[in-house]
């Protein structure tokens, strides 16, 4: 029988039946991301173990819908920062808002991601009384700036975190030399439901060999580069298409395309989650050109998911997942002329396709949410026991 002591009330509870867990973030739907996807497939798998799980996120300017199981407190502010979109909650009443929420609830857990810089997540570990788990997602391209906000949060963090959960080797080798925290490596997931080979293909796309990336137009996701490689794919494959699913500044990119591809270019921009399985169903393969600071790659599951071969950037995290000619292909970041020699020998070469679409396809299912999911609880649970 497992049993947990309330710090505050000194009241044994059995952990087989009650947990109340508490994910917090700034990033959270209607925003795209990692992050987002993490919070909500997470929760929605834990509710699955019998948990009872709240989901805490600011609001956004976006339109959207919410369940009875999510709270909203704050606005989010856009910033850019690591060459990519960076969320941040503002209220100026935030602690109280936060500190009275929290005196009104009662949770056994709570997981933030990603609690620095006075934050959301900060502010909910800061007021918890309850056992605290954060997921730390975050690389850096060029400088680690854990190494400045150790000065400020390393003594908070250490007190107020009771296990730290980071998705790769590269999360935890970026954060762990800064904070000396109770860290466990525990991946990221991908619903093998929503995506897999049996989805029905849009109709709607132009026919041809189609190449499909998809992510926020960031700098840093590389959609540049690929666009420099698919110029070359082109010239060697002619009924190429490359597609873009994903919210951004898609102008900008459309100015950078030669005037030989503008008509192969085809720009869907931010795509309901719902409809997102049918691009990979309708692709013939997925290439994430990310040029850095990605700690793992949902999008990598999601294509492998799908059944599809992946072709991704030989970058930390991205590594981890991708096992170069079993499960996918890897290539270097810096190089659009390799993208493109690889992208060829994949399509020109079918039977390699398959196999690696059907190879990914199976090392997907060991990350499928529920299985994450148990992994997560079995962490909560041993905390739990320490106290």
């Amino acid at each position: 029988m497992k049993f947990w002591v309330d710090k505050t009330e000194e009241m044994c509870y059995n952990i087989d039946l009650i947990m109340r867990v508490l994910f917090c973030s700034d990033s959270y739907y209607p925003h795209p991301g990692g992050v987002s996807e993490y919070v909500h497939y997470l929760a929605a798998a834990i509710r699955r173990l019998g948990k009872d799980v709240v989901i805490l996120a600011p609001r956004y300017r976006e339109e959207y819908e919410d369940g009875d199981d999510v709270v909203r407190i704050g606005h989010c502010v856009l910033l850019r920062g690591n060459q990519s979109t960076v969320t941040f909650t503002y209220d100026r009443r935030l602690p109280s808002l936060v500190r009275d929420f929290l005196s009104s609830k009662s949770f056994d857990i709570t997981h933030t991601n990603g609690p620095l810089g006075w934050n959301l997540p900060y502010w909910v570990l800061h007021f918890s009384r309850a056992i605290n788990v954060a997921t730390f997602h975050t690389s850096f391209i060029g400088f680690n700036f854990y190494k400045l906000a150790k000065f400020a949060f390393k003594r908070e963090l250490e007190k107020r975190i009771d296990g730290a959960i980071v998705p790769s080797r590269a999360a935890l080798h970026t954060i762990a030399p800064h904070f000396s925290l109770y860290y466990r490596t525990i991946p990221c997931g991908v619903d093998t439901e929503r995506f897999n080979p049996g989805i029905e293909p849009l109709t709607k796309l132009p026919e041809g060999i189609r190449i499909l990336f998809v992510g926020r137009l960031d700098p840093r996701k590389g959609l540049d580069r690929l666009i420099s490689a698919f110029t070359i794919i082109k010239q060697k494959i002619p009924s190429s298409l490359l597609i873009v699913v994903g919210k951004g500044n898609i102008e900008a990119y459309r100015m950078m395309l030669p005037h030989n591809i503008k008509k192969s270019v085809i720009f869907e921009g931010y795509v309901e989650p719902d409809e997102l399985p049918r691009y990979y169903a309708s692709c013939d393969v997925y290439v994430s050109p990310a040029i850095g600071g990605e700690t793992f790659g949902i999008v990598l599951l999601e294509a492998m998911a799908s059944g599809i071969p992946v072709i991704a950037s030989d970058i930390p995290g991205y590594n981890e997942v991708v096992k170069d000619g079993e499960n996918g292909l890897l290539f270097d970041p810096t190089s659009p002329e390799e993208l493109a020699r690889v992208t060829i020998e994949l399509l020109e070469d079918e039977n390699l396709g398959r196999k690696i679409g059907e190879r990914a396809r199976k090392y997907a299912l060991q990350f499928s949410w529920d299985v994450i999911a148990e992994r997560v609880v079995d962490f909560y649970e041993e905390l739990y026991n320490k106290i």
